[in-house]
């Protein structure tokens, strides 16, 4: 019975979690074996080092307090401060607006971390030159071997911070057939949450090219007030609405008032959900068919996820009801 609580409580980890334990434990076991070299003598990693010395002159003791002690002492720092940093993120989530809890989180990951290491690296004054060799090596290789991530990390920077869009905002990506709310703007990738629950993970590389549609529009605009307040969130709050364009397509045959009515009815039959009276016109005509846009306007972008299709459903069932009638 407790194996399979625990098996089943390992098959509910999410893969980042999964990784996180490894890299935690690996580093515990590391720390562990280092405590005890440490402070005692002629312990098995002592020996192994004694034999690989070879006729080098460096003690093993020495060599611990030089630059063993000095890693600890940055890795346990950085795990300090990067821990008190997500805790003070979460506390101060609710409070502040979710791009500015972004964009700090995103600032902390891209700072911190590369501080610590620079600084871990200047304590080998005596291998500046083989290190920055080395470096200059790796970096080559890397910039060979990951150059889309540092295009999507450029590009990252970019749409975190020219605001085109925010967490929250509506996006319609045409050419990718991707749409659905922002749920996360990272520095590599942007997160959607699509119709149906399921979630899209774009590169930001991909995103650069793409004809991107916004369709959060700005209501109204006041001021903050507070002091807290104009530095947690800005100058400005802005009441938002969503107008959603939906495309929907018919025979060129097909009865144009029909149609209409059909649109008309279905924009009735939604109207508490709606913010505004359906909206539409013809987008696109020709020979064989005519393509109509409607609009649909609402005041929480979560609501579209379902709206959206119990709508066209709707509509498609009020058609083909008046052209019973008509027949």
């Amino acid at each position: 019975m407790l194996y399979l609580k625990f098996k089943e409580k390992i098959a509910n980890l999410q893969k980042k979690q999964i990784i996180y334990g490894i890299l935690i434990l690996v580093f515990l076991t590391v720390f562990i074996i280092y405590l005890v070299s440490r402070f005692v003598d002629d312990t098995f990693v002592e020996v192994i080092f004694d034999n690989l010395k070879g006729e080098s002159e460096v003690i093993y003791k020495d060599f611990l307090k030089a630059y063993v002690d000095s890693f600890f002492i940055y890795a346990t720092c950085l795990i300090a401060i990067m821990w008190i940093m997500n805790f003070i993120l979460r506390t101060v989530k609710k409070r502040v607006s979710p791009d500015f809890h972004n964009a700090i989180r995103v600032i902390i990951r891209v700072t911190v971390i590369p501080f610590f290491i620079i600084a871990y690296l200047n304590k080998f004054p005596a291998f500046t030159g083989a290190i920055i060799g080395v470096a200059a090596t790796i970096g080559i290789a890397f910039g060979l071997a990951a150059s889309r991530y540092v295009s999507d990390l450029i590009t990252g920077l970019y749409i975190l911070f020219s605001k085109h869009h925010n967490i929250g905002d509506y996006l319609i990506i045409p050419s990718l057939n991707i749409e659905g709310i922002v749920q996360e703007i990272s520095i590599n990738y942007l997160i959607i949450l699509q119709p149906g629950g399921t979630t899209s993970v774009i590169p930001n590389n991909k995103l650069k090219d793409q004809d991107i549609i916004n369709i959060t529009v700005v209501k109204e605009e006041k001021s903050r007030d507070g002091i807290s307040q104009l530095i947690m969130y800005g100058k400005k709050v802005s009441e938002v609405q969503y107008i959603y364009p939906l495309k929907w397509a018919c025979n060129s045959d097909d009865s144009h008032e029909m149609i209409a009515k059909a649109i008309e009815e279905t924009g009735d039959d939604f109207k508490d959900f709606l913010e505004d009276k359906v909206n539409w016109h013809i987008s696109k005509r020709n020979r064989l068919d005519r393509e109509y846009t409607i609009m649909l306007t609402v005041i929480d972008s979560k609501s579209l996820l379902a709206l959206v299709p119990k709508f066209t459903k709707t509509l498609e069932e009020n058609y083909e009801k008046l052209k019973n009638k008509k027949r």
